[in-house]
Order: structure tokens, then C-alpha cells, then sequence
């Protein structure tokens, strides 16, 4: 599952995370193990507020499991298992990184500044801004690649 990115002011309403609907795979005194289409998620238990019955959801089987709604407690730390292809290839297998959270040109010239006083750059004048790009090869051999270059001007 990709990571969610929390824009400006949507933040969920109040001190409970809105449920997580999927299967119920797995249940012990210590986890929770609750499958979704993108993947399998396991919880502690005592990070579980509670587990309801559910209708199945869009993009899973009801081959193995139960449908639940589970309430997780705000905070919670959870594992995450996602099922991916493997494909022989002449390269190194790899997972691609997650794209710059940066949804636009402040949130990028924020990330440029932390990024520039982390590595202590000097700040010159008449630098004004920065610049992103992302490059992207798809061939037919279901191969896809990418790049994204952030660039202080």
C-alpha cells in the first residue's frame, strides 16, 4: 500500500483513526492480522480497539478469512506485507522508492531548504527557488523505470 500523504487539514476528526476494512487472516493473544487488496497488515493487540463484522471488501476473495471493520487505536504500530512479482531481469531486484511527499512549488522549496541546511549550502543571491523532475520509461516488457532529480536554481 502506498503511503498515505496528509494534505493541510485533513486530519482525522477527533482521537480515533477511521477503521481498516479487509480480512481477518489471523488472530492470536499477541496480533492481528488483517489482509486488504494491497497487502497484510498485523497489529498488537492491545493497539486494536475492536473488530466487527464487515461486508467483503471490493478487491478481495472470500477465499480465506472473515470480513471485519478493525478500530485502531491512534498511534498504533503495525507491520506491513505486500505481495509483489518477480520478474528475471539483467538487473538487481529492487523497490522502487515512494515519490517526494512535495505536492507542490512551497511544499518543494521547503523540502529544497531543509535538504540545503542539512548539508549546510550556502545560500546565495539571486538563487530564487527550485525545480523538480520526473522522468519515467515504460517498455514493453513491462519494464518501469523512474527518476526524480530536485534542483536548487
Amino acid at each position: 500500500m502506498t503511503d498515505a500523504l496528509r494534505l493541510p487539514g485533513t486530519a482525522p476528526k477527533g482521537n480515533r483513526v477511521p477503521p481498516l476494512q479487509g480480512l481477518l487472516v489471523a488472530e492470536s493473544e499477541r496480533d492481528i492480522t488483517v489482509r486488504v487488496a494491497e497487502g497484510t497488515w498485523t497489529f498488537r493487540r492491545s493497539d486494536v480497539l475492536r473488530v466487527l463484522d464487515s461486508a467483503l471488501p471490493d478487491g478481495l476473495a472470500p477465499d480465506r478469512g472473515r470480513p471485519v471493520l478493525v478500530d485502531i487505536r491512534a498511534g498504533a504500530t503495525a507491520d506491513f506485507t505486500r505481495r509483489l512479482r518477480i520478474d528475471l531481469v539483467d538487473r538487481p531486484m529492487t523497490i522502487p522508492e515512494a515519490p517526494s511527499a512535495a505536492l507542490g512549488d512551497e511544499q518543494l522549496r521547503r523540502l529544497t531548504e531543509t535538504w540545503a541546511d542539512r548539508l549546510q549550502l550556502v545560500d546565495l543571491t539571486g538563487s530564487n527557488g527550485a525545480t523538480f523532475t520526473y522522468c519515467q520509461t515504460k517498455s514493453f516488457a513491462t519494464s518501469d523505470d523512474g527518476i526524480n532529480c530536485d534542483s536548487l536554481d
